[in-house]
């Protein structure tokens, strides 16, 4: 067209000179340093994260080797110490040609190893063709890949949660003035939408059919203390009040302020609820505070939801309309699947159509667990995932949805090797109908993994040893539970033997023959345990020990087995002098 364009301009390599010193003012030459350093590590560091972010969202996206942030910056330090050595330009990493890469199907770092060579081949092979280049064509290509990066659902997200601010200001910031005037931009506006919120709390009191409610409309912080005891003292004494907390942050302050006035408003015959506004779910019941639970918890997931950790799903997840039974299934959903962000799950204000309310239910959980708990543990489990598992213990508890191993050792991955089954019974070796997947279980635990202890964990209100007592003895055994229960029959003749010493709570007696039946049968299985070849030798050998604990739901008290001569006593956890 005889068009006149600015094309590529390459250097000669035969012109190439070594870098020298500079020269100008000191304070100069170390700001310009500095900011270059910090440009480039901004720059490097958030290409870093979004190319992650890319790379797990992409479709079919296996197992994504995550960037190192620290040797991100290593290498790039180095690099721009090579590089000005020889008179180069800085160095920085860029979001934009790993994007093409993750886009073409790349999944390691070989792409970026890869790229480089293709690279250093190009400028020492094809400098003529490149220098035909307009640079028009190449700014146009880096925008492009540019606007593909940018993700409507992350748009969304920050929309949701007001910081759609924050988002435009970075971005306008980052087009139009640079990476790093943009970075401190979008963090001053956060700071000032911070600030804005912290110093906007509205708290108001008013009386409805005799029930005091106190609003908290925001975040509540030791800013907002004073205006929280003026109205917390508006409330008479021996009154019903209603807390709600319309807010998702709650200082230390704040919170003991409304601990203090709870305890002292309930002690003189007043009740205290403390709730959410909008979504009627309850978020504390009196004496939570005192319990060291504080109000609110964490704020939830799904609209104005909040949750307390360690809860049942219908203490923090907000239940939605079942859909109609003739509800025209997503599309995805035709095929049994559901259209999911790999790395954040299902949009938590979307409908989740043509599913039970169970299945719901698992969804959500699974989607709070990739957005806040996948983030902290992910190293912990990359790390175990090369590693492999090496645990310390074998776990044998009962198949009860109440008894939550990790929560009751306070345990996390790779601590805990469990067992769970109907009773927490261990079918002694050689036993008629015996089930073997016990069996290989202690023998994998302690032959291959060489865990040092086994935990036998009985519970209140079990199931099973209910089901023991009500069993009449020579009923044949029909069905799989029926047979399955046979195992428990030793520790039913043991309740029943009066000559044996039976296993009592330190502080109180049993409250019934079920609680008495679920402290006999964790000595009994532990008996039966030391029946088994594998636990026999270890024991034996030294590298092995038993423990006996027992769980009571209502009261959360864990109990731990102390055999004393021929008394086995279970003592409360707390009690226990750890040092014997």
């Amino acid at each position: 067209a005889g068009l006149v364009l600015p094309v590529v301009d390459l250097p000669s390599w035969r012109s190439h000179a070594l870098a020298g010193l500079p020269e100008g003012p000191v304070l100069g030459l170390a700001a310009a340093v500095l900011t270059t350093a910090l440009v480039c590590s901004v720059q490097s560091l958030l290409g870093a994260v979004a190319v992650d972010k890319l790379a797990s969202a992409r479709p079919g996206a296996g197992h994504v080797v995550r960037s190192d942030l620290d040797r991100e910056l290593l290498g790039q330090g180095a690099a721009n110490v090579v590089s000005g050595a020889l008179g180069g330009l800085p160095v920085a990493g860029v979001a934009v040609r790993s994007t093409a890469n993750v886009h073409a199907g790349a999944v390691s770092r070989n792409s970026t190893m890869i790229h480089g060579l293709l690279v250093v081949a190009a400028t020492l092979l094809l400098v003529p063709l490149l220098e035909l280049i307009p640079l028009a064509s190449l700014a146009t290509l880096v925008m492009a890949v540019g606007l593909r990066m940018v993700s409507l659902h992350h748009i969304r997200t920050v929309t949701r949660h007001r910081e759609v601010l924050v988002y435009a200001v970075t971005a306008l910031g980052v087009i139009c003035l640079g990476v790093l005037e943009g970075v401190v931009l979008g963090i001053a506006v956060a700071v000032g939408v911070a600030l804005h919120r912290l110093t906007r709390t509205r708290i108001t009191h008013e009386e409805e059919g005799g029930v005091h409610h106190v609003h908290v409309r925001g975040q509540l912080t030791f800013l907002a203390v004073p205006r929280l005891s003026r109205a917390l003292h508006l409330v008479p004494q021996g009154a019903d009040a209603v807390v709600a907390l319309d807010g998702s942050f709650m200082d230390h302050a704040a919170y003991e302020t409304l601990q203090d006035w709870q305890g002292t408003h309930t002690a003189r015959g007043g009740t205290v609820e403390i709730t959410g506004r909008r979504t009627g779910v309850r978020i504390a019941e009196p004496g939570d505070l005192a319990s060291g639970h504080a109000p609110g918890g964490e704020p939830g997931t799904h609209g104005d939801c909040r949750c307390r950790p360690w809860t049942a799903w219908r203490n923090h997840q907000c239940d939605r309309p079942s859909p109609a039974p003739d509800a025209e299934p997503l599309p995805d959903e035709a095929s049994g699947s559901v259209a999911t962000d790999p790395r954040t799950g299902p949009e938590p204000d979307a409908p989740v159509r043509g599913r039970t309310p169970g299945g719901i239910q698992l969804v959500r959980g699974l989607s709070t667990f990739q957005r806040r708990t996948a983030p902290l543990v992910r190293r912990e489990l990359a790390r175990l995932a090369r590693e492999g598992q090496r645990p310390s213990q074998l776990f044998l508890t009962c198949a009860d949805s109440r008894v939550v191993t990790s929560m009751i050792t306070s345990s996390g991955p790779g601590d805990l090797f469990v067992v769970r089954n109907v009773g927490n019974l261990v079918p002694p070796p050689g036993a008629e109908s015996g089930d073997d997947s016990v069996a290989a279980a202690i023998e994998y635990a302690v032959d291959v993994l060489a865990v040092r202890s086994i935990t036998v964990c009985g519970h209140s209100g079990c199931g099973a040893m209910q089901a023991l007592l009500d069993s009449r003895p020579a009923s044949p055994a029909a069905t799989p539970l029926a047979r399955w229960l046979r195992h428990g029959g030793p520790s039913l003749e043991r309740l029943r033997d009066t000559g044996a010493p039976a296993p009592r709570l330190a502080g109180r007696a049993p409250a019934d023959d079920v609680e008495q039946l679920c402290l006999t049968n964790v000595v009994q299985q532990l008996e039966h345990l030391r029946a088994h070849e594998s636990v026999a030798r270890a024991l034996k050998e030294g590298r092995l020990e038993l423990h006996g604990v027992y769980f009571h739901v209502g009261e959360a008290q864990a109990y731990l087995l102390a055999e004393q001569e021929e008394d086995r006593v279970f003592d409360r956890v707390r009690d226990v002098d750890l040092a014997v």
